[in-house]
């Protein structure tokens, strides 16, 4: 009886140890995978962190990289349009430069070429000074007795008539221009033929005609030429352009341009001969 009781508790030992084992196994299997699982896990999530680390410091240094190239970028840019601008500067000098030579070579031809018309002596001069006044309107040229200059003389530019010699000095002489209220010079119309006339000065830009030979009415854009009366001027110098004629009066008002700019008055030439006097 004892016996087979010590043997039904053995089995009974023998039997829970089994189950014992199985769900040890059982439970350690399912530990093992499971853990291996969470280890890939935690090794998945701390490789994508690294990553998204790494990713983002690139990013970063990649801006500052860039912003640097941009600021460098910038700079040479900078140098590049100060150099530009410094080459423009010089070759609108050099530009400037070439057309002043160029309107010199036009004015110096024009004046040659009147001069040489009137087959006369002359100086060249230059002008210096340019003055005016409500007395008179007058400018300096660099040129005198000692370089041979007459008072009374003659002065001419490259489109005409500018006035004549008012004052000599030794080096120096005072020219008072036709547009001067005191100057009065002897011309002809090119329109009308053997009709003469007075150009007289106002003291402004414009001179007035006065004074013609011959009852008749000047033409608008008629030329005016020296008429070698007077014994002054040569014959045959323009001298200016009609630019409004008044009829309402009597005799008619003629408003005359000067064909020469002041602003324009760099060289002159100056007949160092007085013309004999012609008589009408």
């Amino acid at each position: 009886m004892d016996v087979r009781k010590g043997a039904h508790r053995q089995q009974i030992s023998l039997a829970k140890a089994f189950f014992s084992g199985v769900t040890f196994s059982l439970v350690l299997l399912v530990f093992v995978l499971g853990g291996r699982n969470l280890f890939v896990s935690v090794l998945n999530a701390i490789s994508s962190g690294t990553v998204s680390a790494i990713s983002a410091i690139s990013g970063f240094w990649d801006t500052v990289a860039s912003f640097t190239r941009q600021i460098f970028q910038t700079q040479q840019l900078n140098r590049e349009i100060k150099r530009l601008y410094s080459q423009l500067a010089e070759l609108q000098a050099e530009s400037w430069y070439l057309k002043e030579l160029t309107e010199e070579n036009q004015r110096l031809r024009r004046l040659l070429g009147l001069v040489q018309s009137l087959d006369r002596p002359y100086t060249g001069a230059e002008v210096v000074a340019i003055g005016g006044s409500n007395w008179f309107q007058t400018l300096i040229i660099n040129k005198g007795s000692e370089d041979g200059i007459p008072q009374g003389a003659p002065v001419l530019c490259h489109k005409g008539l500018v006035g004549r010699v008012m004052e000599v000095r030794a080096h120096h002489s005072i020219v008072l221009l036709v547009t001067d209220r005191h100057s009065a010079v002897g011309v002809s119309l090119t329109k009308h033929e053997s009709v003469y006339g007075i150009l007289k000065g106002t003291g402004s830009r414009f001179c007035e005609l006065v004074h013609l030979s011959r009852h008749a009415v000047p033409k608008k854009g008629e030329t005016l030429v020296t008429s070698g009366l007077g014994g002054v001027f040569p014959k045959g110098i323009p001298v200016g352009e009609v630019v409004s004629v008044k009829t309402d009066t009597e005799p008619p008002t003629v408003k005359v341009r000067p064909l020469f700019h002041l602003d324009e008055l760099r060289e002159v030439i100056v007949l160092t001969d007085l013309p004999p006097t012609i008589s009408q």
